[in-house]
């Protein structure tokens, strides 16, 4: 069997292609045991992120699902962050958004209100 270089690029695109498949999936599932467990509920299928919001692993990046969630970057990108697992935590992406406009009261935050 003869071949060819274009053979030889497909070949070796899915080979990469396959094996960035393998490394995502192995983060979001290291991301996602990050999530605290919810009494009652099926670990595999629901946990809660930092902020006390249910998430579901199936809705990773989904903006439509009250359940979705996305990584959450603790140092952005853009300053200096990558994606090594210590800088990332499983957020709610409803939670995502408040934070993106300046809407967001972490729980861990202090709150001066009901002081």
């Amino acid at each position: 069997m003869q071949w060819h270089n274009g053979d030889k690029f497909s070949l070796v695109f899915k080979l990469f292609k396959l094996m960035t498949m393998n490394l995502q999936r192995n983060l979001q599932d290291l991301v996602w045991e990050k999530a605290a467990r919810i009494p009652g509920m099926d670990p595999g299928l629901f946990r809660a992120d930092e902020e006390g919001s249910m998430i579901r692993k199936t809705d990773f990046n989904s903006e439509i699902s009250i359940y979705g969630w996305c990584y959450f970057h603790l140092k952005p990108v853009w300053e200096g962050g990558n994606d090594d697992l210590w800088n990332i935590k499983p957020l709610n992406y409803v939670n995502k958004l408040l934070n993106i406009a300046g809407c967001f009261n972490s729980l861990n935050e202090e709150n001066f209100i009901w002081d």
